[in-house]
C-alpha cells in the first residue's frame, strides 16, 4: 500500500516575479500585538492530555501562576463539571501516563545541588486520579554521579490483562531496568535488565519481551545484533537478516511482532532514501518489499489492532501507518478511525489533527495544532459532540500569530534543503517589502522541526515582532530521509553551517529578507550553529550576520565527540559523526556581537562548554562584543525550566537584539525591558 502523495505548494509570498527589487520594510508593523515575555514565560495552560483506557477520564498537565504545574482530571461523562486537580510544592510535574483506569504514573523533576553535577533529578510517583494518594516510587540508592544513576522513568507495558501490575522501565546511564510495579503498594520486582550496550525493543500486551538489540565491537567495527524469542522463558536467537553495522547506518526499527510469532513489522530504509514499512519473515530470514511507503517522507510509525480491540488482544491487523510530513499524517485502515478522521478534518479545517479513540470511537481525545494555532484539546463524544478542553496558549490564534510555510531551497552545491518559513501576521511582500530575518536552526542535530505549534514560542516571538523566521532542516536533520540525515556526518560547522547561510541568502534573493538585518539564534545544537555563525563572521560567513545568540550551546567539537548524550550507546552511535569546523578553535575570528546564555544545572549540553568558550574569548578576543550569562538552577530542556528561567533568557534575547545586533538594533527596540542577569556575566 502506498500512502497518498503530499503536494506542497510554496505560497505566493515567495513567488519568483519581481522579488529582488522589493524595498526594505523599515516601517512595517505586524497586524497583531507582540507575544509578551510574561505570556511566553508562564507554564503552558494545558498540555500532554491523555485519555484513560476505559475512556471515562481525561487528564492533562495544567499551569497555574505562582505555583508548580498540576495534574487536572475531567470525567468524560460530564465535561461541564469542575475537574479535580493535584500538585506538589517541591516537585515540578513534567508528564504522566495512565497505569489503569484509576491510577496515574506521574513524572516530575526536582533540583538537586551537587556542585559540578547539579541537576534536576527525575522522580516518579503513583497517584489516584483525585490526588488522594501520592506514592513516591523513585527512591534509589545509586550515586547521582555514577554510571548507575537514574536518568528517567517510563511505562514499558500497561499489561491490560492484569488488574494491579504494570511493567515500568527505569532508565539508567548504565542500561535499562524493567520492573513489575504493583500500582497499589508501589512494590517493584525486577523483571529484566539490559546492559549499557543493549535495548529491549518490543513486548506484547502480556509482557512477553520478544525483541532485543545488542551492540558489539570487533576490530573497530560496531555491529547491532537483533534477537527474538517467543516467550520470556524461551532462549534468545539471533535474526541474521536484521543484523547491521554502524558504518552502514540506516534506520531499522521493529514496531510489531505478529500474534502467531511469524512476522516482524519494521520501519527501515536500508535500500531506500525514505523509511518504509516492511515485513520480516522470521522463518525464512527474509525482508519483504515495502507494504507502506510515502514518496516524499519517512514512514514514522504503525499501529495494530482495531477500534474495537485497541490493545490487539485477539487480532492484530495493521490499523494505521503514519509519515513525517511537514507535520505527522496518517493513513487509517480501520473503518471507525477513518470515519473519525474525516469528521475531524471537516470540523477543524487547516489544522494538524491527531486523536486517541476509546470505546469503539464513543470517546475520542483530539489534538488540533498548526504553526499559528496553539495545541488545542477536544473530546469528541459519540461522533456528534466536540467539546473543547483547553489549549496550550489561550487567547492567541491565526488572527494574532504569524503564518508559516514548508519549503525547499537550494544549497550552494544544489542540494534541496527543507525548511519552515514564518512571516509576521499581516505581512504582504509586494506591499511591505523586505523584513529583518532570524535564522533559527533546531537542536539535536538528529531532530527536526514540523508544522505543529512550537511550544518554545520562539518562532512566534520573532514573527509577532515583525521578523521573518527561517527554520532550516539542514543536513544532519533526522526524519527527512537518509540523504538529509547522513549528509551532515562530520560536517559540523562546515557544510551543515553552509545550509543555514544559504537559506538566508535564498530569502534575500526572494525579496523577503533584508540582507543588512539578519541574525542567527539557536538553542542546544542550534546554539552550536549560532556559535559557528559568530566564529565564521571573520571568514566564510563574513558580512552575513548582524549578531548571533547561542542558548545552552555545545561548542567544543572534541568534547562533544567524546562526551555525548545520556548513554554509552548514543556516544557510539552519534559521537562518531561529530567532526568538522570547530568554533572553539576559531574564537579569535568572532567579528559580530555574540551572546551566550546557559543554565548552570545543564548536564546534557554541559555548562562547561559555555564557560570554556567565555574564558577563551577573554583570552583570544578580549575586545569582541561578547557576553556570557549563566542562569542559576536552569537545566537543558524546556520541561525542566521554571517561568523565572524563561523570563531571564527571553529578556536577554530581546535586549541583545535591541541594543547589540548591528543594523537590527537600529530599527528594533523591545519596550519595557528589565534585564535580569546573574552575577556570572562577562563582556
Amino acid at each position: 500500500m502506498v500512502a497518498k502523495r503530499i503536494l506542497l505548494a510554496v505560497s505566493t509570498f515567495i513567488c519568483a516575479a519581481g522579488l529582488v527589487t522589493a524595498a526594505p520594510a523599515q516601517g512595517f508593523k505586524p497586524t497583531g500585538p507582540a507575544l509578551p515575555i510574561d505570556v511566553m514565560s508562564k507554564d503552558w495552560n494545558i498540555r500532554s492530555a491523555a485519555i484513560s483506557p476505559d475512556g471515562k477520564h481525561i487528564a492533562a498537565i495544567a499551569g497555574i501562576p505562582g505555583q508548580n504545574p498540576v495534574i487536572r482530571v475531567w470525567s468524560t461523562d460530564d465535561m461541564s463539571k469542575t475537574p479535580t486537580q493535584f500538585g506538589s510544592r517541591t516537585m515540578r510535574f513534567t508528564g504522566f501516563q495512565f497505569l489503569n483506569n484509576s491510577k496515574l504514573l506521574v513524572f516530575a523533576n526536582q533540583p538537586v545541588a551537587a556542585g559540578a553535577y547539579s541537576n534536576w533529578q527525575s522522580k516518579a510517583a503513583i497517584a489516584n486520579l483525585d490526588g488522594s494518594s501520592f506514592l513516591d516510587i523513585s527512591n534509589d540508592e545509586a550515586d547521582p554521579r555514577g554510571d548507575d544513576r537514574i536518568i528517567g522513568f517510563g511505562l514499558f507495558n500497561r499489561l491490560p490483562s492484569e488488574e494491579n501490575v504494570v511493567l515500568m522501565e527505569i532508565n539508567r546511564f548504565s542500561g535499562t531496568e524493567i520492573v513489575r510495579l504493583n500500582v497499589n503498594t508501589g512494590r517493584k520486582d525486577r523483571f529484566a535488565r539490559t546492559g549499557d550496550n543493549e535495548s529491549f525493543d518490543w513486548a506484547d500486551s502480556k509482557g512477553q519481551i520478544k525483541l532485543k538489540s545488542e551492540l558489539r565491537a570487533a576490530n573497530g567495527v560496531y555491529t547491532t545484533f537483533v534477537y527474538f524469542r517467543e516467550t520470556n522463558d524461551s532462549p534468545w536467537r539471533e535474526l541474521p537478516g536484521l543484523r547491521r553495522t554502524w558504518n552502514e547506518r540506516y534506520t531499522l526499527r521493529p514496531v510489531h511482532v505478529s500474534k502467531d510469532n511469524s512476522t516482524i513489522y519494521v520501519v527501515i530504509n536500508r535500500d531506500t532514501n525514505f523509511t518504509v514499512l516492511a515485513k520480516y519473515d522470521i522463518a525464512t530470514d527474509k525482508l519483504s518489499a515495502p507494504i507502506a511507503e510515502n514518496t516524499e517522507f519517512d514512514i514514522s510509525s504503525a499501529s495494530f489492532g482495531s477500534a474495537s480491540d485497541e490493545d490487539a488482544l485477539t487480532q492484530d491487523p495493521l490499523r494505521s501507518f503514519c509519515w513525517n510530513g511537514p507535520s505527522t499524517e496518517c493513513n487509517y485502515l480501520d473503518p471507525t478511525d477513518k470515519r473519525i478522521s474525516n469528521l475531524l478534518e471537516r470540523a477543524l479545517p487547516g489544522t494538524n489533527i491527531s486523536f486517541t479513540s476509546r470505546n469503539g470511537g464513543a470517546n475520542v481525545l483530539v489534538t488540533a495544532t498548526a504553526p499559528n494555532v496553539p495545541d488545542t484539546y477536544y473530546l469528541l463524544k459519540n461522533e456528534r459532540q466536540l467539546i473543547k478542553i483547553g489549549s496550550v496558549l489561550e487567547g492567541w490564534d491565526r488572527k494574532t500569530l504569524g503564518p508559516a510555510e514548508w519549503l525547499y531551497y537550494p544549497a550552494r552545491d544544489g542540494f534541496q534543503v527543507p525548511g519552515i518559513l514564518y512571516l509576521p501576521p499581516g505581512y504582504n511582500k509586494e506591499r511591505d517589502g523586505r523584513l529583518p530575518l532570524v535564522v533559527m536552526p533546531h537542536g539535536g542535530p538528529w531532530a527536526r522541526d514540523d508544522m505543529d505549534f512550537d511550544i518554545s514560542y520562539w518562532p512566534q516571538m520573532f514573527a509577532t515582532r515583525g521578523f521573518a523566521v527561517l527554520m532550516p532542516q539542514y543536513r544532519g536533520s533526522l526524519g527527512l530521509g537518509k540523504a538529509v540525515w547522513k549528509g551532515g556526518d562530520r560536517q559540523w560547522g562546515a557544510l551543515m553551517q553552509d545550509d543555514k547561510d544559504d537559506g538566508a541568502k535564498w530569502l534575500v534573493d526572494q525579496g523577503i529578507a533584508d540582507p543588512n538585518r539578519m541574525m542567527m539564534y539557536g538553542y542546544s545544537y542550534g546554539g552550536f550553529a549560532a556559535a559557528a555563525a559568530a566564529a565564521r563572521s571573520g571568514g566564510r560567513s563574513a558580512g552575513l550576520w548582524q549578531c548571533a545568540i547561542s542558548g545552552a550551546p555545545a561548542i567544543d567539537l572534541e568534547r562533544i565527540s567524546t562526551d555525548w548524550g545520556e548513554s554509552r550507546l548514543q556516544r557510539v552511535n552519534q559521537g562518531v559523526t561529530v567532526a568538522g569546523w570547530d568554533p572553539m578553535a576559531n574564537l579569535d575570528q568572532v567579528k559580530i556581537p555574540w551572546l551566550v546564555f546557559h543554565g548552570d544545572y545543564d548536564r546534557q549540553a554541559d555548562t562547561i562548554h559555555s564557560r570554556s568558550a567565555a574564558a577563551r574569548m577573554r583570552q583570544v578576543n578580549p575586545n569582541a562584543n561578547f557576553r556570557y550569562v549563566e542562569i542559576p538552577k536552569m537545566a537543558h530542556t524546556l520541561g525542566q525550566m521554571t517561568p523565572e528561567h524563561r523570563t531571564q533568557f527571553l529578556t536577554l534575547i530581546l535586549d541583545w537584539m535591541s541594543n547589540n545586533c548591528g543594523n537590527i538594533s537600529a530599527s528594533f527596540k523591545e519596550p519595557g525591558l528589565k534585564t535580569t542577569a546573574s552575577s556570572r556575566a562577562s563582556k
